[in-house]
């Protein structure tokens, strides 16, 4: 992967991403140019977890339908599950949870497998 960087005289340049953060020389014109250190794109759990509360289809719900955002629905000690239930264990906690869940909802860790769709 290339960082692209314009030096202080308008030159566009392509380096390569080991430069980060270190300072070199335009080929063009020898001007002295700062190389920036990339900026993390990531996306957080709790972005994850934001996108997934929202609604599906886009229709609004009266407020006394409304579903709690996910982290009032699974606090952090949910509710022991009912007799019955198929379980399966977290990868992350190795608490039971249903089997039909894809977020643990103790430690908020994604663990559906391809073959659970």
């Amino acid at each position: 992967m290339s960082i692209r960087v314009t030096c202080p005289n308008g030159h566009a340049l392509k380096v390569h991403e080991s430069m980060a953060g270190k300072t070199g020389l335009c080929p063009a014109c020898k001007a002295r140019v700062q190389v920036p250190k990339p900026v993390a794109h990531g996306v957080s759990e709790d972005m994850i977890l934001g996108l997934l509360d929202g609604p599906a289809s886009g229709a609004e719900q009266s407020d006394s339908l409304a579903e709690p955002p996910f982290s009032a629905r699974y606090s952090s000690s949910p509710e022991p599950l009912p007799a019955g239930t198929v379980k399966k264990n977290c990868l992350k906690c190795h608490q039971p949870i249903s089997a039909q869940m894809h977020i643990c909802p103790f430690c908020h860790t994604y663990i559906a497998k391809p073959t659970d769709f």
